[in-house]
C-alpha cells in the first residue's frame, strides 16, 4: 500500500513549471488531417537511435509529416544538466534532421536529472516543444494532451477535459496497459484514463512497439526508439493486439473521421498497421 501511494503522488515530479514563449503549440488547427511520427525512449545516442532517426525521416520525407510526437525517456539514463548539456547535441540536435515540431514530454529517467532545463530549452530551440510538464495543444483535427504520468493521480484527471476536435489523443510515458516488462500502470490510474472518453493513449516507457485495445481507447506504445531493448517472459495481456520487441516507431495520418497508425522497424520495413473509425 505504500509503495502504492508513493507511486501516485510523486511530489519531485509534480512542481509546477512553465516558461513562457511566443511560439505558438497549436499547429495547422484548421486543417482537414495531420500526419505525424510517435518516437519513445529514444535518448540513448547510439547506433540503434540513429538507425530510428534516419528511418522514420525517410517516412516523414516519403509520407508526409506535420510534427513529432517525443514519448519521454528523451536523454539517458540520468536526463541532462542544464541546456548547455552536450547531450542536446548529441541526442537531439544532431540526431534529427526533420524540420519540423517536436512535442517532448518528460520520462522517468528525464525526471533523475534537471528536468527543468528541458523545459527552458523549449525557448532555445525552436523545434524543442515541452513548455511544461503537462501541456495540450490542437493539431487539425486532434486535441492532444501531454501529462506527466510520473504524477498520474494529479496529472490524468485533466484527460477529463473535452475538446471541440474530433479526436483526442493523450500522451503519457508510462502505458495505462501493456504487456511489456515493465507492465502498466495501477488499477486506479487505468481506471481513471479509461474513464476520460480519451481515443489514444501514446506511450514509451517498455521498449517495445505494441498495440493494446482498453475500455474504449487504443493504448499505443513506441517505446523503441533508441533505447536497449528488454525481453520479457510476461505473458502477454488479453487486450495486447500486437506486441513486437525492437526498435522502430510509428507514422499516424489522421482525418476527422478516419485515424491510421503505421508501426516500423528500424529499417523502415512496416511491421503492422491498425485504423479507426470516429465514432459518431
Amino acid at each position: 500500500m505504500i509503495k502504492t501511494i508513493k507511486k501516485l503522488w510523486h511530489e519531485k515530479a509534480c512542481e509546477a513549471y512553465t516558461v513562457s514563449s511566443d511560439i505558438p503549440l497549436d499547429i495547422l488547427p484548421d486543417a482537414d488531417s495531420v500526419s505525424f511520427l510517435i518516437l519513445g525512449d529514444t535518448g540513448s545516442g547510439t547506433v540503434n537511435q540513429k538507425r530510428v532517426a534516419a528511418s522514420s525521416e525517410q517516412t516523414a520525407l516519403d509520407r508526409g509529416c506535420d510534427f513529432v510526437l517525443f514519448a519521454g525517456d528523451n536523454f539517458i539514463q540520468t536526463g541532462i544538466t542544464s541546456v548547455n548539456d552536450p547531450q542536446l547535441d548529441e541526442k537531439f540536435e544532431s540526431m534529427y534532421h526533420l524540420d519540423r515540431p517536436f512535442y517532448a514530454i518528460l520520462g522517468n529517467h528525464d525526471l533523475k536529472g534537471n528536468w527543468k532545463a528541458q523545459i527552458d530549452y523549449s525557448l532555445i530551440n525552436p523545434r524543442w516543444h515541452l513548455p511544461a510538464p503537462n501541456y495540450h495543444f490542437n493539431a487539425g483535427p486532434v486535441f492532444i494532451q501531454a501529462v506527466n504520468t510520473s504524477c498520474s493521480m494529479q496529472t490524468l484527471w485533466q484527460l477529463y477535459h473535452k475538446s471541440p476536435q474530433p479526436w483526442h489523443l493523450a500522451m503519457g510515458h508510462h502505458p495505462a496497459i501493456s504487456s511489456g516488462r515493465h507492465g502498466s500502470m495501477l488499477w486506479p490510474e487505468r481506471m481513471v484514463v479509461g474513464g476520460s472518453g480519451i481515443d489514444f493513449f501514446v506511450s514509451g516507457h517498455n521498449h517495445a512497439l505494441e498495440h493494446a485495445r482498453y475500455r474504449k481507447f487504443d493504448q499505443i506504445v513506441s517505446g523503441g526508439g533508441g533505447s536497449p531493448i528488454e525481453s520479457t517472459k510476461r505473458p502477454r495481456l488479453d487486450q495486447t493486439l500486437f506486441y513486437e520487441e525492437c526498435h522502430g516507431y510509428i507514422w499516424a495520418h489522421v482525418t476527422h473521421n478516419t485515424a491510421t497508425f503505421l508501426y516500423f522497424n528500424a529499417d523502415g520495413q512496416k511491421i503492422y498497421q491498425f485504423s479507426r473509425k470516429r465514432e459518431e
